[in-house]
């Protein structure tokens, strides 16, 4: 009798363990998943690309993470001096995009999104490319921050909490891609162009000023092109050159032409130039410039 009674204790002490740690797993796993994400972007130092007249964006993403479906649709803008006309989420391609009236005025944008419900996401969501309205890649001239977060507090915390898990700021020395094996980045090659935020038209004076272009990365000589907005208002001469490794700044000689420059000064008004640079090997980068006339700065 007492053998068995022994038998019986100790079947009931291993089920009571079994059911401790039946419920310790679960604990662990019922904590609510990120589902919200948010992508702030500002202008980097010297670059105006989200400002006005600036109007629209495409933003691709690679929502990626253990579990992860994808975007769910709809997305919400925070901007000064913008009102969201219109979004579109495409949830093939991951790519957000954003259409407003009014112009951004402090060089910043905050974009608000779901993930499909009921995923875990690891920290691994990544902004790919920023365009702004005419497919000018703008990539190269923002700052980007990623945040996720939880729309439904979990049972260990009384408020869903955020977490940064993606922050980048692009340079000259280009930006970096995942590869799909998980090693280490690869650096893509990248341009930067490097010029005046806002240049001063005189009456008598050449009105000219230089324009650096500098490349990153590059494994091989690639043919460039220059492209400006308004020629009437900037003129670049060449608007093809070459860039490699060994050979990778080149300078230009910017010129606001007579014409242009008499009547932005007859007309006492300011106007937007924007130069854009394009490689054989997919570097681009764009710069907008400001031409004021002297006395109205």
């Amino acid at each position: 009798m007492r053998k068995i009674n022994f038998i019986a204790a100790l079947l009931i002490m291993l089920m009571v363990s079994f059911n401790l740690l039946s419920l310790r797993v679960f604990s662990q796993s019922s904590g609510s998943s990120s589902d919200t994400y948010t992508i702030l972007l500002t202008n980097k130092t010297g670059k105006t690309s989200l400002n006005s007249p600036t109007s629209a964006l495409n933003i691709t993403v690679t929502p990626g993470g253990q579990d992860v479906a994808g975007l769910d649709t709809g997305v919400s803008l925070s901007a000064m001096g913008a009102s969201i006309l219109l979004s579109n989420v495409d949830t093939i391609k991951n790519v957000i995009t954003v259409v407003w009236s009014g112009g951004i005025t402090d060089g910043k944008a905050t974009l608000t999104g779901k993930l499909k419900q009921g995923n875990s996401v690891a920290p691994n969501f990544i902004v790919v490319k920023v365009e702004k309205d005419g497919g000018i890649d703008i990539t190269n001239d923002v700052n980007v921050t990623v945040t996720l977060s939880s729309s439904v507090s979990s049972s260990s915390s009384s408020s869903s909490s955020g977490e940064i898990i993606s922050s980048s700021s692009s340079s000259s020395s280009g930006s970096s891609t995942l590869s799909s094996s998980g090693g280490s980045p690869a650096v893509d090659p990248s341009v930067t162009i490097t010029a005046p935020e806002e240049f001063i038209i005189k009456s008598k004076s050449p009105n000219t000023f230089k324009l650096k272009i500098t490349g990153a990365n590059f494994k091989s000589t690639s043919k460039c092109t220059i492209e400006v907005s308004d020629d009437s208002l900037l003129r670049i001469r060449p608007l093809k050159f070459l860039l490699s490794k060994g050979r990778s700044t080149k300078t230009f000689l910017a010129k606001v032409p007579t014409l242009g420059a008499r009547d932005l000064i007859s007309n006492e008004s300011s106007d937007i130039a924007t130069v854009d640079v394009s490689c054989t090997n997919d570097a681009s980068d764009s710069v907008d410039i400001i031409l004021t006339p002297d006395g109205l700065q």
